[in-house]
């Protein structure tokens, strides 16, 4: 998951739609394209609040995420951020 701006997303794309210079169906149906990008942010879901937690290890090869307890076979790379409820994994692991 990578969390953007939305706010800042959606003023970059209303930009560009005031950069494009030029008249006639091919470049109105450019403009359109970015507004209805624009807009159809307002409706993509957002996560509000970060969680974050940290790998419990409960056997040998498994951990379990600290905020939905979601259990995940150990891999050599432990992952930055649950993938199941997002909660990024920057606190104290427990072993």
């Amino acid at each position: 998951m990578r969390l953007i701006d939305v706010d800042a997303a959606k003023a970059e794309l209303l930009r560009i739609v005031g950069d494009i210079h030029g008249w006639g169906e091919f470049f109105d149906g450019i403009r359109s394209g970015y507004q209805s990008a624009a807009d159809r942010l307002d409706t993509m879901p957002v996560v509000e609040e970060r969680k974050h937690g940290h790998w419990l290890t409960k056997k040998a090869w498994h951990v379990e995420c600290s905020e939905c307890h979601h259990v995940l076979e150990f891999i050599c790379d432990v992952k930055k951020y649950c993938p199941y409820c997002g909660a990024k994994m920057d606190g104290v692991n427990d072993g």
